[in-house]
This record gives C-alpha cells, sequence and structure tokens, in this order.
C-alpha cells in the first residue's frame, strides 16, 4: 500500500504553482505535511470517519492540495469534481455536474477550496472549507489511517463523453499496483525528475501525476487548465524555464502548443531536459505528434520523448504504453508508431503495462484475431472495485471489464479506434467521427477540438444523414464560406455528404470537465431544436 505519511514526510523540493505568465508561489512539503494533518484534525472533529466519502470543488491550489492529502491520511475517499464556471447560476452544466456529483456519491462532506464555489452546493449538504477543517493543532499519529488493500482510496468520476459520468471506485491495491508500475516505466529520480501539469487534478492523469509527485520526491509543478486555455504557449515555456523532465497531456493540448509556437516562435524555448511526455485521453491523429516534433525538434525535443499511451478511470490510468522506440521511417519515429487499417493512420498505445491483460473480441466475447477491430476489455491488478452507482457492474463473470472502447490488437500493440456508442455507419461502412473532424480541422478558420460529427439515422429509409457541427474563429460573415469548405473538404477526404454543416462561434459545443467534446450531447441538442 502506499504510505503517504512516509512519502510526504520525506524531503524533497517544494511544489510550484504557476499561471500563464510564471510562478505564483511555492509550498514545501513540511508544509504541506503538517497542514494535512491539521486538516485531518478538522475532520475527526466535524465528525468524519474512516470509510466515509467526501466531493472536492476547486481549483488547483494549496489548499486543493493539502485537503486531498488530508483524505487519504485519514481514510476518507474523496471523489475530486471540476469547479463550476459560473457557481451563481444554477442552471450551468457546471452547477448541474457538482450537484448530479454529489448525488451519486452521497458524500458525509463536500469540502470546496474556493469559496465562490459555494454558491453551486446542494441546498441542504453538508459543506465545509479549508479554514474550517485546518484545527488549530495536527492530529496524532493515532489518527492517521493504515489501509486495507480493498479500502477505498478515492473515487475517480470517468469522463461522461458519452453518458453521464459514473462513479469508479478504486481501491488501494489498485493505486498502489499502478503507482509501482508507473515508477518501473518511467525510471523515476527523485534528483533527476521534475514533473509539470496543467491538467486538472480532478482528472485521472492529473489526479496520478500529483500523486506520483508526493510519493516518489521529484519536483512537481502545477498549472490550472484555465492558465493553459489562456495561453497554450506558457505550458512549453514554464517546461522550458524550469527544466521539466516529464508531462503528460491530450493530443488537442499538442496541437495547439505546436500552433502557437509556428505563429510565434519563441526562440529561448529549450525542452532538451524534456524526456516523457505522454499523450492519451483519446485517439491520437499522427499528425499532431509529427507536427509537434517538428515544430521543436530545433529546441531541444528528443525524437524519443512523445509517449502515446491508453487508459482510463477503472483503471487508474495508462492500461498500455509505449515504451519501446523505433526506427525514424515514414510511419515512426521514437516512441511513435502507426498504421494503416481500412485506410486509416493509427498511432500504436503501446503494449499491455504489468500486472494487466487486454484482449479484443466480438460482440459475444469472443477474441477476434489480430488485425481486426473489436471491442476492448481489461482485467487486472489496476482494474476498479466497481462502479458506485447501481446497476454498472464493473467486470464480467470471468474478470474482464469492457472498456466501451473499440481498437485493434497487432503484434501485441493496440491501436485505437474509438468508442461503440460513437461509431458512425453509413453505407455498411464502420467510420470514426474522430477522422472526419480531423480533415474538417484542418480548415484554417477551424481550431484543432472544433467539430463533431454525428449520424441521424432514418430507419424507413436505411440512411444515416451526417451532420456537422463546426466552431470557427472567422467572422460571422465567413460562416457560409467555412461550412462550403468544409462539406467539400469531407466529400473530397471520405467520399461522403455532409447533409448539414452548423457553423457557429467558438465556446458552443459542450465539453467534459477534462476538455473532451460530448458528441451525445451535441446530437441532443441538435435533436432539441437548440443548434442551428
Amino acid at each position: 500500500m502506499v504510505d503517504y505519511r512516509a512519502a510526504v514526510a520525506a524531503s524533497g523540493r517544494p511544489i510550484g504553482f504557476f499561471d500563464a505568465r510564471g510562478l505564483i508561489g511555492e509550498i514545501d512539503r513540511a508544509t504541506i505535511f503538517d497542514r494535512a494533518l491539521r486538516m485531518v484534525a478538522g475532520l475527526r472533529d466535524h465528525g468524519l470517519q474512516r470509510g466515509d466519502r467526501v466531493v472536492i470543488v476547486g481549483a488547483t491550489s494549496p489548499d486543493y492540495v493539502c485537503v486531498t492529502l488530508a483524505c487519504l491520511l485519514y481514510g476518507v475517499a474523496p471523489c475530486a469534481v471540476a469547479s463550476a464556471f459560473d457557481p451563481s447560476d444554477p442552471d450551468s452544466a457546471g452547477v448541474q455536474h457538482i450537484r448530479a456529483a454529489v448525488e451519486a456519491v452521497s458524500p458525509a462532506a463536500t469540502i470546496v477550496t474556493d469559496e465562490w464555489q459555494l454558491l453551486a452546493a446542494p441546498v441542504g449538504a453538508a459543506t465545509l472549507t479549508p479554514a474550517q477543517i485546518e484545527a488549530a493543532e495536527p492530529a496524532g499519529p493515532e489518527t492517521l489511517h493504515a489501509p486495507e488493500p480493498s479500502d477505498i482510496h478515492h473515487i475517480q468520476l470517468t469522463s461522461g463523453s458519452t453518458s453521464a459520468p459514473k462513479a469508479a471506485l478504486l481501491t488501494h491495491r489498485n493505486v498502489a499496483a499502478h503507482l509501482a508500475v508507473l515508477a518501473a516505466s518511467t525510471e523515476l529520480d527523485a534528483d533527476r525528475d521534475q514533473v509539470f501539469t496543467w491538467l486538472p487534478l480532478y482528472h485521472d492523469m492529473g489526479f496520478i501525476q500529483l500523486l506520483v509527485g508526493l510519493t516518489s520526491g521529484v519536483g512537481l509543478d502545477l498549472m490550472t487548465p484555465l492558465e493553459f486555455a489562456r495561453d497554450p504557449s506558457s505550458w512549453v515555456r514554464h517546461m522550458s524555464e524550469r527544466k521539466t523532465t516529464l508531462t503528460a497531456a491530450p493530443p488537442f493540448a499538442y496541437h495547439l502548443a505546436a500552433s502557437r509556437a509556428r505563429r510565434r516562435p519563441d526562440p529561448s524555448v529549450d525542452l532538451s531536459t524534456l524526456r516523457q511526455a505522454y499523450v492519451g485521453a483519446e485517439p491520437i491523429p499522427p499528425s499532431v505528434l509529427r507536427t509537434f516534433r517538428q515544430t521543436f525538434a530545433p529546441q531541444g525535443l528528443a525524437d524519443d520523448v512523445l509517449l502515446p499511451c491508453y487508459g482510463m478511470a477503472e483503471t487508474v490510468l495508462a492500461t498500455t504504453l509505449c515504451l519501446r522506440t523505433w526506427p525514424t521511417t515514414e510511419t515512426s519515429f521514437g516512441r511513435v508508431r502507426w498504421r494503416s487499417f481500412d485506410g486509416r493512420e493509427i498511432v500504436s498505445s503501446g503494449t499491455v503495462v504489468d500486472g494487466m491483460a487486454i484482449e479484443v473480441t466480438d460482440e459475444t466475447g469472443a477474441p477476434v484475431p489480430d488485425g481486426e477491430v473489436g471491442r476492448i476489455r481489461v482485467r487486472g491488478d489496476a482494474v476498479m472495485a466497481g462502479y458506485l452507482s447501481e446497476g454498472s457492474p464493473a467486470a464480467s463473470e470471468d474478470g474482464w471489464h469492457d472498456t466501451g472502447d473499440l481498437g485493434v490488437l497487432d503484434d501485441g500493440e493496440l491501436y485505437i479506434v474509438g468508442r461503440t456508442k460513437e461509431m458512425l455507419i453509413v453505407r455498411g461502412r464502420n467510420i470514426p467521427p474522430y477522422d472526419i473532424e480531423a480533415a474538417i480541422e484542418g480548415h484554417e478558420m477551424v481550431p484543432g477540438g472544433s467539430s463533431v460529427v454525428f449520424s441521424l439515422p432514418v430507419p424507413d429509409k436505411g440512411t444515416e444523414p451526417l451532420i456537422a457541427v463546426v466552431e470557427t474563429k472567422a467572422e460571422e460573415a465567413a460562416w457560409n464560406e467555412v461550412g462550403r469548405d468544409v462539406a467539400q473538404q469531407v466529400r473530397k477526404s471520405f467520399g461522403l455528404a455532409l447533409s448539414q454543416v452548423i457553423v457557429l462561434p467558438r465556446g458552443i459545443i459542450p465539453r467534459t470537465t477534462s476538455g473532451k467534446r460530448q458528441r451525445a450531447k451535441v446530437k441532443q441538442l441538435y435533436l432539441a431544436g437548440e443548434l442551428r
């Protein structure tokens, strides 16, 4: 099991907190540990007991880190939830998400690290702030939790990219096994490594990076997603200044960072210390990784830095990793390799990590031959104990968890095709929306990650008209032209006719708290007549 008492009490570099402009503060580990022990005492004094569940709402901050650690030290299972953009609006998506999380988790208390978010708390729920739970005297050793392997470590909300989020129960056994795998695969060295992440701490990738930083003694720098969104180039600039060695992000972030660097080059950036940059959370276009590599290679980025991976909340984080290096060819460089399946270029997500197994099956659960598309199933040490919600089993009777993703196994490597619920079926062809969206986003006025494509089944005609919703940075007077260009590009690339192209200003497409496009919700809005 992970001994947070020993890990955080040990010596280590301070944790840095950044905004887009630069370092805004640091907190040393002794202070973190002391504050966390005071919060443990406060949790006890407010009546919380070991085994209780709490919801944590707030942005990345020292308070957030200390509250999370206090929960882990005391044996309270935290469930982190994104802050609401406007907590004063009860009908906003952010407020509704918080209230849905509270309803699903049924916490003993909701801890709000940003007091403005108190406005979003459900009426009648027990709500606390860091100031309220930070007692005058720290808790003694007898108050701290010595976990059993089956105890719940934390509750991770799934992304909800195709449905409402589910609450995955991760045990101490799950997390300890996964942290051990990551420590070995990354060859962590406390004297060498410096982690930088702007990913939200309520997201599995951000949360695990926090735990890696807390338990391994490596340097750790944190920034909020909002600051990254304000200036994507700040991520690269800060990594250069801090001599970062490890980072992680979804593909769209690498696209934005490279695009910004190409428009506004910064010759002072030096990425020569970066040795692993994980890429995951959604299907990975080869073009994104090629462009990022080409953009920053002159500034010290090594060919083997980019590391594709595949995982999910239900397995703590990573299930496969690309640890092998490849020669530089037309279809590979460094740790990046892609293959063509049915005319599609798909990046390998690597091989399964230690302690886990993976298979690709047909609809009956029978394994399909190598090279064929099927449903991805996983089992092993890091697979969750189950979902908190009733009626959502964690695994089948034989121990396999159906991920809901489609993929291909080829020579032991996994290639992600997409989500089963998102697959488009057009004239008998299975077409992932990602491919069409990637073609759309090749338009100069359509930013990366700013389109959604879905189909509308018409059973009586046997057809599925394709609809594209596109955000653009063009002025409204040019929207019709953008729509025509998009339709032409899809026809040229796929031989498909879009029934309708809806062009909108930026910021309209709903997203999950981790930034993924909610295709199902976009389709719902369209059917309700709210997108025209």
